[in-house]
């Protein structure tokens, strides 16, 4: 289950719906993956929840306790350059892994750029002490490119580059969370950067596309 605290508190708000329901949808979607894992043994053995702990820490307690895998986000929902949603990182990521959400693109400031490469430095490090996995979701905006050429092919090679250029630094997350691409070329040229660490995996994202978009 996906985090998006930031759109839930939008319509919330527009429609003067206390924000305090929030939290009871976070427990229904535990209740979900708490159901899927009693009917798939994929989902036991591969499956994994993401809940924030700003609206969702009794469930993140609970669905531990039970012995599911559950993450919680590091970033500030919706914020652009990385903020942290809460500091010191001990109160908000609560799970068994940390996943932060980051935009990059390559002709962003310099100062956008560095301070986004200095905090997740910052994060990696944390992460290490504490020995919790990281997951490292890249999303690359499409600006004036043309969308089925930027899907293709512009956007996998951006992907491409900033793993590169994230391993050069030292940044090597467990997981790469990755936006998916229609073209076949596009998604060896991300495989053939996170390979460059073999211990990086990834995770797909399928946006929504039908399984034979998929496969």
């Amino acid at each position: 289950a996906a985090d998006h605290r930031w759109q839930w508190e939008e319509w919330c708000d527009a429609r003067s719906i206390p924000r305090t329901r929030i939290s009871e949808v976070k427990r229904l979607a535990a209740d979900g993956f708490r159901l899927a894992r009693e009917r798939s043994p994929r989902v036991r053995k591969f499956g994994a929840l993401l809940l924030d702990a700003q609206y969702s820490s009794d469930v993140i307690a609970e669905t531990r306790r039970d012995g599911m895998v559950v993450g919680t986000p590091a970033e500030r929902a919706g914020a652009f350059p990385l903020a942290w949603a809460t500091e010191p990182f001990d109160r908000a990521l609560l799970g068994a892994f940390v996943k932060v959400l980051v935009r990059f693109r390559p002709d962003d400031a310099d100062e956008i750029r560095d301070g986004q490469w200095h905090k997740l430095d910052t994060l990696q490090s944390w992460c290490r002490r504490a020995g919790t996995q990281l997951v490292v979701e890249v999303l690359v905006p499409r600006r004036q490119e043309p969308e089925d050429t930027f899907d293709a092919a512009g956007r996998p090679a951006m992907l491409a580059d900033f793993i590169g250029e994230s391993y050069r630094r030292g940044l090597t997350p467990q997981f790469w969370k990755i936006e998916g691409t229609p073209a076949a070329d596009g998604a060896r040229r991300i495989d053939r950067a996170i390979a460059a660490q073999p211990q990086c995996r990834q995770i797909i994202l399928g946006k929504a596309a039908d399984i034979a978009t998929i496969e």
